[in-house]
């Protein structure tokens, strides 16, 4: 078991082979609806081509951002910026990631297990995602819809929700440790 599978309950990591296992029965799956039903499989198979090919790009990205973070950023240098002791200075710079992070939520998933696996603590992440709520180029609609109090109101908010929700995160993590 290694460092992260014990700091994560023991969990194990899936093993290639039931990847494979899974992929084995998605294309003998494909391929019995095609066989049987030739229209549905068809339509299958262009909406999976629609969405992967809609996820090239931010996958693209994030695997881009993966290969930058691991050329420039050291694990230490990881774990001070947003590390589980990296404290309010950390959430305030997770916080602001989230704030200015675009596209979709799941592109993200990689590199923050990438920054988990290098020391970045549970608490950093959960106020990333949470933060990811605040959108600045949406806030002129937002204020054109709502107003500038209600606008600065909630982002204020939001904001401090993902500072709470990090805080409690941690502490969750530290009771369980």
């Amino acid at each position: 078991m290694t460092k992260v599978d014990a700091k994560q309950g023991g969990a194990r990591r899936p093993s290639r082979r039931g990847g494979l296992i899974f992929l084995g029965i998605v294309v003998a799956t494909y391929v019995i609806v095609l066989v049987f039903f030739p229209a549905t499989g068809l339509h299958a198979l262009a909406l999976t081509s629609s969405v992967s090919l809609n996820l090239v790009v931010p996958l693209s990205l994030v695997f881009a951002a993966l290969l930058l973070t691991n050329l420039f950023l050291k694990p230490q240098k990881v774990a001070l910026l947003v590390g589980a002791d990296s404290g309010l200075k950390g959430s305030l710079l997770s916080l602001l990631a989230g704030v200015l992070s675009v596209g979709p939520i799941y592109a993200w998933y990689p590199l923050l297990k990438t920054v988990r696996g290098h020391g970045g603590g549970v608490g950093q992440i959960s106020v990333f995602l949470y933060g990811r709520a605040i959108k600045p180029f949406l806030l002129p609609a937002m204020i054109a819809y709502f107003g500038w109090v209600f606008t600065l109101s909630i982002t204020g908010l939001v904001a401090v929700g993902a500072l709470v929700l990090g805080w409690l995160m941690t502490a969750l993590e530290n009771r369980h440790a």
